[in-house]
């Protein structure tokens, strides 16, 4: 059967679905692709978590390979086989198999086919593709450049301060002016094919990951970007990319048909809600002081809040979580509840009945949980990183300016306040409102817009476009 696009990326969901934000998006992009552009898509990707090593269904076939232990298995815990495959010692093993796997399916579907690359581990790969002749195509769900910037920047957070060690990235941030942090993370990224013939040491990891990210947008034909203003920070720290780069925005789930919120139901409360990993650069940390500082200047309102979060901060988070879920614990006025993660029916569920839902994140490429939640009828109260920047709107939504660290828990303090100022009719208005905006956002629009990408890409290649 002739293959219409090839698809690698280092982890790839069951191919029913995954609750992984982005095994929804990769998951429901294909299904759209397959089933109703009638486009066949082959897979390419590690055996993580015990999944099949091939699944097969309405012209979507996924190929497993697994993580190459050649020299034995890295020294170390690991908690995952994702944790594994980023280990310093096992990435770029993992790169050079992934690349070898990806040859010999590429070979045997033809040159025209495009290349459909996500994540770094897939920078090997877009290379040799790209020099045997093969149209490449990669999508950005993630910026190391700015998982760096937001290393360097902790010299400048005051707030980071109980719950950060003070890294090399920490260090260097407090000799590095901020003006000139983002020219360095440039040169790095144009120096990058003399930075990858270095030796680098293991404390290193986040240079050579941004690295494998600089080869991988020089290698592609183009990139997709999950947002215009995730499209605006790639150009920023990889300019040589501006003229090549497109979006293609997610797209809603279906509302959920239930409603459960762990609190007794009651007007006078105002329903909180965060979801997602409890990793630093989503700013669940800001959050904690914010409502700190609200019980401490106006406990009556504090007592009328409730917070719901999902995503189990106190195992998933490791020390800095149990730090997070410690802080939050202490509240004496705001009701608080932590959930290990869910599936995501109940996690629509919980939204259904949530009144507003924040989204602190330092940076974020799109946040298809905010999405999420405004399908099923939360307030939007986010910082302005790129993704939310780019789909959250007044008066449903709100944005806070979060350029300065020092800020960021007055501006959500100042936001949760506004929430608590609506009346009940007021925020059923709104409800609605984030719903209807929701509806802008389809996967079919979103698939639409990938096999148009990867058809220019083709056309290109092929010295048509």
């Amino acid at each position: 059967m002739k293959t219409d696009i090839i698809f690698l990326t280092g982890d790839y969901p069951g191919i029913s679905g995954d609750n992984d934000p982005n095994g929804i998006y990769f998951y429901d992009v294909a299904r759209y692709l397959c089933e109703e552009a009638g486009k066949r898509i082959q897979v390419a990707a590690f055996r993580i978590g015990g999944k099949e090593c091939f699944e097969e269904k309405n012209g979507l076939s996924v190929r497993r390979f697994d993580l190459p232990r050649d020299g034995g298995s890295p020294d170390g815990p690991f908690a995952s086989d994702v944790e594994l495959m980023y280990s310093h010692r096992m990435y770029d093993k993992a790169v050079s198999a992934l690349a070898s796997h990806a040859v010999r399916i590429a070979e045997s579907c033809g040159k025209n086919t495009p290349v459909w690359c996500h994540g770094i581990e897939t920078s090997g790969a877009a290379i040799e593709l790209r020099r045997r002749g093969f149209p490449v195509v990669s999508v950005a769900h993630y910026l190391i450049a700015q998982e760096l910037m937001y290393r360097l920047e902790a010299a400048d957070d005051p707030q980071r301060a109980g719950y950060f060690a003070r890294t090399i990235s920490y260090r260097a941030g407090a000799l590095i002016p901020r003006r000139h942090r983002p020219g360095l993370l440039r040169f790095l990224s144009h120096a990058a094919p003399v930075i990858s013939r270095l030796p680098l040491p293991d404390m290193l990891e986040l240079l050579r990951k941004l690295v494998s990210e600089a080869q991988l947008i020089k290698a592609s034909h183009l990139v997709t970007s999950v947002s215009p203003g995730f499209a605006e920070s790639i150009a920023r720290f990889h300019p040589a990319s501006r003229n090549k780069l497109r979006v293609s925005v997610a797209g809603a789930q279906a509302p959920s048909e239930g409603s459960h919120w762990p609190f007794p139901v009651r007007d006078d409360r105002l329903r909180l809600l965060m979801v997602g990993r409890p990793v630093p650069n989503k700013g669940w940390y800001y959050v904690a002081e914010a409502l700190k500082n609200i019980e401490s200047s106006r406990p009556a309102e504090a007592g009328r809040l409730e917070i719901t979060l999902i995503g189990n901060v106190d195992t998933l988070g490791g020390a800095y979580g149990r730090r997070i879920n410690e802080t939050f614990k202490s509240l004496k006025s705001v009701s608080y509840f932590s959930m290990e993660w869910l599936p995501n029916k109940r996690v629509l569920e919980i939204m259904s009945a949530a009144d507003a839902f924040i989204m602190p994140s330092v940076f974020e490429a799109f946040g298809l949980v905010t999405l999420e939640a405004m399908a099923n009828g939360c307030m939007v109260l986010a910082s302005d990183a790129d993704g939310p920047r780019s789909i959250v709107k007044a008066p449903w939504g709100m944005i806070m300016d979060f350029q300065d660290p020092e800020n960021r828990a007055r501006e959500i303090e100042r936001g949760i306040l506004k929430l608590l100022s609506l009346s009940r009719d007021e925020i059923h208005t709104f409800s609605e409102q984030a719903r209807a905006a929701s509806l802008q956002y389809t996967w079919k629009k979103c698939a639409e817009a990938h096999a148009a990408v990867l058809e220019e890409a083709r056309l290109l290649v092929s010295g048509v476009g």
